[in-house]
């Protein structure tokens, strides 16, 4: 073998092997890991070398495609417990500042999320619709469950204009963010990654980084100065009833920034085995 070729084989290996064995490195131990990744990872108490790992590369891959500032809250629903899904990845403070989630009822926990099976069960995340700038906003919701329930996943409330309500799936009622309103959403699968992004040209809808839908103008100004909730709005008949497996509210993203998200999610869902 010529020393130029031995010498790209070994390099062409040892980047190999440094890539196979880093999902296994204990970030802990040394292995790189991003402070707002450890950060969350101290304050929700993950142990598991798998989570701590998917958190890690998670947060790089969102800075790495310059779209981590674009959030105030990202729940990882990660750990399996209320202790461990509560925090907010973008500050693991335990305080409303902080965006931290109060759980209401008796919500299912487990390894893949967290489940609001009634609808008195869900969690308040205390960031208001009036902390969003009317046309640079978004919304996030990642379904673990396949049904057809009509409910209301995120969002604000039902019994008063604007309303800032999100439904993965309604046969017969609408959600409305910011001037969007579609009623009779009904997606094939309501499993994946659902999104309301508003702009300063438009209100789309989103599922797995693919627009699916839009108010075709401007967002409207207008606020129900209410909280955020997780697997339910206020005063809503029913809740979606769908195991939730990562939530964010942030600034508007663009078509190309949704589907970077989208891919970035679902790299850390399969990361997890959800």
């Amino acid at each position: 073998m010529k020393p130029i070729t031995h010498f790209l084989f070994i390099t062409l290996v040892c980047v190999l092997v440094s890539s196979c064995q880093k999902p296994f490195l204990d970030p802990d131990g040394g292995g790189g890991i991003d402070p707002d990744a450890q950060n969350f990872i101290s304050a929700a108490g993950i142990t598991d070398i798998v989570q701590k790992t998917a958190i890690n590369d998670f947060v790089i891959q969102l800075k790495d495609s310059l779209i981590w500032d674009k959030f105030m809250a990202i729940y990882p629903m990660i750990g399996g417990t209320q202790q461990s899904i509560k925090w907010n990845l973008k500050d693991p403070r335990d305080q409303d500042a902080a965006f931290r989630l109060t759980i209401y009822g008796t919500p299912t926990y487990s390894s893949t999320g967290v489940l609001f099976p009634t609808n008195s069960d869900y969690a308040d995340t205390h960031f208001i619709d009036s902390m969003f700038i009317y046309n640079d906003n978004s919304i996030s919701y990642y379904s673990l469950t396949q049904n057809t329930v009509d409910g209301y996943d995120m969002g604000c409330m039902d019994n008063a204009a604007p309303y800032n309500e999100f439904s993965i799936y309604f046969s017969n009622d609408a959600s409305v963010w910011f001037g969007y309103r579609g009623f009779a959403v009904t997606p094939l699968s309501t499993r994946g990654l659902f999104m309301f992004s508003s702009t300063w040209a438009d209100v789309k809808r989103y599922e797995n980084g693919v627009h699916t839908d839009s108010r075709g103008s401007a967002p409207l100004a207008g606020f129900t100065n209410k909280p955020i909730l997780l697997g339910i709005v206020a005063q809503a008949i029913s809740g979606g009833h769908r195991e939730c497996a990562l939530a964010t509210i942030g600034r508007g993203l663009s078509d190309r920034e949704a589907l970077a998200f989208y891919i970035i999610a679902q790299a850390y869902e399969t990361r997890l085995g959800r």
